[in-house]
C-alpha cells in the first residue's frame, strides 16, 4: 500500500507539471501565428516604387482651343478639337523632381467664316520640368509640371510655309505606379503661344511673288491636352 501511494504520489506530481509546459507551446505556437499574420499584412501594404532616374512616357489625348485673328481682314480663324499624341522624356534631378522634354502633336483644321477648312499640325517642343506634389500616398502621386520652348505651325498646303512662335506650358497630373518599373500617367496640360505681328501662316510664293492666305496679328493662342499615357521608369 506505501509503494502504491508513493506512485500514485509521483504520478500526480508529473500531471501537475505538464500544465506549464503545454502554456509555453501554446505561447510560442501563439507568438508564431501573430508573426505570421503581420507578416501577411505587410505583404499586402503598397511598397513605395523609388525615385526614377529615367522614364519614358508615350501618351495619346485630346485637344481642344486654339483661336487667333486674320490681321488682314480681322477674321477669327479658330483650330477644330481633334486628336494628339505626346511624349515625354524625364531625367531624376533630386527627390521628388525631375527634368523633362517635351514633345506633342495634334493633326487638325484651321477654318473661318470665309476661309474654306485646310488642314494644319501644330506641333510643340518644350523643355521643363515635373514636381511631385504629394509623397503620402504610394497609390497616387500627383505632380505639377511645365516648359518653356516653341510652337510649330505647319499647314498641309502644297507650298506653304511653316512658322514658329514662342510658347509655354502648365500641367498637372497624376503617376499611378502598377509596378517597380511601368506606372499609368493621366495629365492636363495647357498651352500659350505668342504669335509676332508678322506671324504669317499659310504663306506660299508662286509666279507673282509671296502671297499669305493668313497674317496672324501679334497676339497670343491657347489650347489644352487631356492626356493619358504609360511610362516605363528605369
Amino acid at each position: 500500500m506505501g509503494a502504491g501511494a508513493r506512485k500514485q504520489e509521483g504520478t500526480i506530481q508529473v500531471r501537475r507539471k505538464l500544465p506549464p509546459l503545454r502554456i509555453l507551446i501554446w505561447g510560442v505556437a501563439g507568438c508564431g501565428a501573430l508573426l505570421a499574420s503581420a507578416a501577411a499584412v505587410a505583404d499586402t501594404e503598397p511598397v513605395r516604387p523609388p525615385d526614377p532616374t529615367f522614364e519614358i512616357s508615350p501618351f495619346v489625348g485630346y485637344r481642344v482651343g486654339g483661336k487667333f485673328t486674320d490681321s488682314t481682314n480681322n477674321e477669327a480663324v479658330t483650330l477644330n478639337a481633334h486628336t494628339s499624341f505626346a511624349l515625354a522624356l524625364d531625367a531624376l534631378a533630386y527627390e521628388g523632381g525631375q527634368y523633362e522634354f517635351f514633345y506633342s502633336r495634334q493633326d487638325t483644321l484651321l477654318s473661318g467664316s470665309t476661309l474654306a477648312p485646310s488642314g494644319m499640325k501644330v506641333e510643340y517642343l518644350h523643355i521643363g520640368g515635373t514636381v511631385t506634389l504629394d509623397e503620402s500616398n504610394p497609390r497616387i502621386r500627383p505632380y505639377l509640371a511645365g516648359g518653356l520652348g516653341a510652337t510649330l505651325l505647319v499647314p498641309d498646303a502644297p507650298g506653304s510655309r511653316q512658322d514658329t512662335a514662342f510658347s509655354m506650358s502648365l500641367a498637372l497630373g497624376l503617376r499611378v505606379p502598377l509596378s517597380r518599373h511601368f506606372q499609368l500617367r493621366l495629365e492636363g496640360r495647357g498651352y500659350l503661344s505668342l504669335l509676332n505681328a508678322d506671324t504669317a501662316i499659310f504663306c506660299h510664293s508662286d509666279q507673282n511673288g509671296a502671297l499669305c492666305q493668313i497674317r496672324a496679328q501679334g497676339s497670343a493662342f491657347f489650347q489644352f491636352d487631356f492626356l493619358a499615357g504609360a511610362s516605363y521608369v528605369f
